[in-house]
């Protein structure tokens, strides 16, 4: 089964769930609420009656009842000593109280009936003690003649059940007896049966509706999640560029339409990146393969020109022995440069930081014979004193002074080399400016690529063309940048690091 379909079933089972409770709690409720404005109409009339009837001393009221004026003295004489008389209760008392739909009983303080009526007149009467009349069981007249009693009780089941009240029946500060009020409630259960028949038909009408919007209003709900499977199914596929329409909410659904967007583009990315990394792989292994296959071949040249008798001539011998020095020195220097490159693009690769002063760093580095010649002219242009200061790894950052002047050496020789430093707020800037020709725009775009060594004229310059990028792996690696610009005056190599907090540089 569908999601939708499972959703749909629920929101319909729950639905008609929550219909069954209320229609229970209503049809209980109204029960409930009819009985007890019924009990109160019984005491409202049960009130009026008694202003009308009142019993004051021995004063009676109500001469209209049938038969209630000649029992009046009789009566009163009764109440003086504290009873209530069998026939003044039938005869006036009873009629009375009861009333069209009402029955009345009067019952004495010891719990015994004394009269009961249901009509009009004295004539409308019923037997004591049959069965069609409601009571009670004596001990729930006695507790009411103390005022101990009910809010309503109630007498039988289902077509004849009967709602009673009932009250004392004072006379002179005491009570003579208690007279109870009854009804059938057959009235109410018809509200209620009423109630029930309405209830389960709108309640199956909003089943209906509901299964038949329900369905529609999930589908609706679940369509980004349903576009979420098939971006899936696509992205399985190998289209990389499929994306989910994102839903304007910020439910679980649109959350998730937005996470897949973001999974999908970091999948795209790890795939661009493993594919440039297997690209990169594949051209670094094949200038690798033909930078030290030069030597090599140099190398068994020479083993054959040996092989072949040369080594029998002094001179040959030493010219073949120089030739395989140069090239053996050239595949180690090669090696070293692979190696660094490596330990560089190597987790943890800006080695031992500590705090390093590089107007220090390149005054001492940039006077090594092995950078500079004699006709060439090297100035420092130092930033204040103790400001250029930076985190990273001293020898690190020695290379780098080392690469870009060995660079400059090679590709513009003489002329002047002029090292600058300076703070840009929370960076360091350390910059070559040499007198040299202008490096072309394609030429400055791949310098900083491994093995690459410009056109033809600067590949005959000795080296591999790693020396810009173990420049550009180490600055990197000190999170920093390094670029190169071109003008009429000259080149510019400038590396940019972020300068360090405050701390006592090393060297």
């Amino acid at each position: 089964m569908s999601l939708r379909a499972r959703l749909s079933l629920l929101s319909i089972g729950l639905l008609l769930a929550l219909l069954v409770v209320s229609g229970i709690a209503s049809y209980v409720a109204l029960g409930t609420y009819q009985r007890i404005n019924e009990a109160g109409a019984l005491d409202r009339r049960y009130e009026v009656t008694l202003r009308e009837f009142r019993v004051a001393g021995v004063t009676l009221a109500r001469p209209n009842v049938a038969g209630c004026t000649a029992a009046r003295t009789g009566a009163a004489r009764a109440i003086i000593n504290g009873a209530l008389s069998g026939s003044f209760a039938q005869q006036c008392v009873g009629p009375a109280f009861a009333g069209q739909q009402v029955s009345a009983l009067v019952v004495g303080p010891d719990g015994g009936v004394l009269a009961c009526a249901n009509g009009p007149t004295a004539q409308n009467t019923c037997e004591v003690g049959t069965s069609d009349y409601p009571t009670l069981p004596a001990g729930d007249y006695i507790a009411a003649t103390r005022g101990a009693q009910q809010r309503y009780y109630l007498v039988g089941s289902g077509p004849t059940e009967e709602l009673l009240v009932l009250h004392r029946f004072p006379a002179t500060g005491r009570a003579l007896g208690v007279i109870q009020l009854s009804e059938s409630t057959e009235t109410l259960q018809r509200t209620q049966r009423s109630l029930l028949v309405i209830l389960a038909v709108v309640s199956a009408g909003l089943i209906l509706v509901a299964a038949l919007l329900t369905p529609l209003l999930v589908g609706r709900a679940l369509r980004p999640l349903r576009r979420v499977t098939e971006a899936s199914t696509a992205l399985a596929a190998g289209n990389l560029d499929h994306r989910v329409e994102e839903p304007p909410t910020q439910d679980e659904v649109g959350r998730l339409a937005r996470a897949f967007n973001v999974m999908a583009s970091a999948v795209q990315r790890a795939l661009r990146v493993r594919e440039e990394s297997e690209a990169g792989m594949r051209t670094f292994v094949s200038d690798a393969s033909h930078e030290l296959r030069t030597p090599l071949t140099t190398l068994q040249g020479q083993l054959d020109v040996l092989g072949r008798g040369a080594a029998a001539d002094p001179e040959a011998l030493r010219t073949s022995l120089q030739s395989m020095n140069r090239e053996v020195s050239r595949m180690a220097a090669l090696v070293e440069d692979l190696l660094t490159l490596t330990r560089l693009e190597s987790p943890g690769a800006g080695g031992h930081p500590e705090a390093v002063d590089l107007d220090a760093l390149v005054a001492e580095t940039v006077d090594e014979q092995s950078v500079r010649s004699p006709d060439q002219q090297v100035s420092v242009e130092a930033a204040e004193r103790g400001s250029a200061v930076v985190m990273g790894d001293r020898d690190q950052l020695r290379s780098v002074v080392l690469n870009l002047a060995g660079n400059a050496l090679k590709y513009a020789q003489g002329g002047t080399h002029l090292w600058r430093t300076a703070v840009d707020g929370e960076h360091v800037t350390l910059s070559l400016t040499d007198s040299g020709r202008a490096i072309p725009a394609e030429v400055r775009a791949r310098m900083f690529d491994r093995f690459y060594r410009g056109p033809e004229e600067a590949q005959r310059a000795p080296g591999s063309g790693l020396g810009l990028a173990i420049v550009r792996s180490i600055v990197e690696a000190h999170d920093g940048d390094v670029a190169v610009t071109s003008g009429p005056a000259g080149n510019t190599f400038t590396v940019r690091l972020p300068r360090a907090a405050r701390a006592t540089p090393s060297g």
